[in-house]
């Protein structure tokens, strides 16, 4: 390549502060320097426990988009360095136009550029100016879903976390059966595109061997018609 595609914010290293029972959000931006459009992927290392939106898309040249990249909730502090990952992958492309599924399978390697950042967890103890700019207030208005986290929680987390724990596992679920869902239903539309499709051909066959099958009695019926006129009017004739 000629040069980068995308410049991305931060950097290196993604800090999600960690609250117990609470999903974090952490803004991702991505700037594309070329003056073409360039499409971009954003994979993890632990897709079970983020939630990334948009994860895929296409930036105009000179263009800018923000990710939310949202930590789903933490049962209990961590015991360890996080050893998760983000590949943020981009390619300069023609238009805005919509990819292919396979798009990224087909390309060739060397027309993808990678970029890999590296992931911290930062307890409220450590860094708690972050704790108040993120967390589950910063998540209002916006769709999440991810993986669920089971486990007991703290002893003085008390029945009210608890319910709140229960009831984000339950929309979590819902917002994972809506994704399944929607899946589902853009898999049965091509499949059913490819059946009317299949159908319609069939029937435009059918219709022509019908017609072929029914025209024969027809003519038939049309010949004895004829024979029998043929027949009547040659009759006089032979008396006289």
């Amino acid at each position: 390549m000629a040069g980068p595609l995308l410049r991305i914010s931060p950097e290196k290293v993604i800090e999600f502060p960690v609250v117990l029972f609470s999903s974090s959000t952490v803004e991702l931006h991505l700037e594309n320097v070329s003056d073409t459009f360039v499409a971009f992927k954003i994979k993890t290392t632990a897709p079970k426990s983020y939630l990334v939106r948009p994860s895929t898309g296409i930036i105009p040249g000179g263009g800018k988009e923000i990710v939310h990249i949202v930590l789903q909730p933490l049962s209990e502090e961590p015991t360890r360095p996080c050893s998760d990952r983000f590949l943020i992958q981009s390619t300069a492309v023609s238009s805005d136009a919509p990819l292919a599924r396979d798009y990224w399978q087909t390309l060739d390697r060397d027309r993808i550029e990678d970029i890999r950042l590296s992931v911290v967890y930062r307890t409220a103890g450590s860094t708690s100016d972050h704790v108040g700019s993120t967390g589950e207030n910063a998540n209002a208005g916006r769709g999440v879903a991810g993986g669920t986290y089971g486990g007991p929680g703290s002893a003085g987390t008390g029945n009210y976390s608890a319910d709140l724990k229960s009831r984000y596992d339950q929309l979590v679920e819902y917002a994972l059966a809506l994704e399944r869902h929607k899946d589902e239903l853009v898999k049965e539309n091509e499949a059913l595109k490819t059946q009317i499709g299949r159908k319609g051909a069939s029937q435009r066959s059918g219709v022509l061997g019908m017609f072929e099958l029914w025209h024969i009695p027809v003519y038939l019926f049309i010949g004895v018609v004829i024979w029998y006129l043929f027949g009547s009017f040659s009759e006089p004739s032979i008396r006289k």
